[in-house]
């Protein structure tokens, strides 16, 4: 078993020129430690080194160098490093829409709305290889926007033809599930009881918490708090200072603030507004 005494080091890479992708490089992740969480991108992972065990629904398996994993939006799951292994991956999240029109290019699809993948992971050094190829090109200060362009096109096209998406399922929980989380959606700054969300969603609070963790994975209150991380993420982006951001996504503290968000992105807010 390895030791690994290096501190993380973290890259975030974003560009307002391309809003559809953002980037991330972790090295020397072993002492990163992730709660369970989900994004509202697409998203792929790339292991660079060491190992991770990962879990994504029903998949639960144990990830090394050139295995990519796949996580459609709203797939609840967590990867973390094996203990004693120098950990490093690369992360991808794809605006969705814009993703699912690159699906619709390469398979001839009429409707151009985002196909979910069955697959959660795969060894597949060919995509983990053109994947850091990928963040080269991004963090290459010799390269231009068109340079950029073509490089992540190129490279989401090669994802939506080797990785074979599966049918659209209709979803597993009826309609006044996802409207208890459209009202999460609506008012995840303010400090919700959980009578007002069966009240908006017209279900019992034993039925909706089987119901909504079910169809999401998560209970109510865990699916507030990615909401307002991710609110969080967008408005660090646009450079706010941190104390704002806290307040306007509904933290009591700015330590409170600052402990959920490394809880679930393992990252500082201050490492990653950069």
């Amino acid at each position: 078993m390895q030791n690994n005494n290096h501190k993380a080091q973290q890259k975030f890479w974003r560009d307002v020129e391309l809003p559809y992708i953002e980037a991330r490089f972790v090295r020397h992740g072993s002492e990163l430690r992730y709660a369970r969480h989900w994004h509202d991108t697409f998203s792929v992972g790339i292991i660079t080194g060491g190992r991770s065990s990962y879990l994504n629904g029903t998949t639960a398996v144990e990830v090394d160098k050139g295995t990519l994993v796949v996580i459609n939006p709203g797939d609840i799951h967590v990867c973390n490093p094996v203990d004693g292994t120098d950990w490093s991956y690369l992360m991808f999240y794809f605006d969705t829409a814009w993703f699912g029109r690159v699906q619709a290019e390469c398979g001839g699809d009429a409707d151009g709305a985002f196909r979910p993948y069955t697959t959660a992971a795969t060894h597949a050094p060919h995509l983990a290889s053109a994947g850091e190829q990928l963040f080269a090109t991004l963090t290459d200060s010799d390269s231009d926007r068109l340079a950029r362009e073509v490089a992540v096109t190129d490279y989401a096209a090669l994802l939506a033809r080797d990785l074979a998406p599966g049918a659209i399922d209709p979803p597993d929980a009826g309609r006044k599930i996802e409207g208890a989380a459209q009202y999460i959606d609506a008012h995840f700054t303010e400090a919700l009881r959980l009578d007002a969300i069966c009240a908006a969603a017209k279900l019992s609070s034993s039925y909706l918490i089987r119901a909504f963790k079910k169809r999401y994975g998560v209970a109510p209150h865990e699916y507030q708090t990615n909401r307002r991380i991710q609110h969080a993420q967008a408005r660090l982006r646009e450079g706010l200072p941190i104390a704002q951001v806290a307040l306007e996504t509904g933290f009591a503290d700015q330590a409170h603030f600052q402990r959920t968000f490394k809880r679930l992105t393992a990252a500082t807010p201050g490492q990653y507004r950069g």
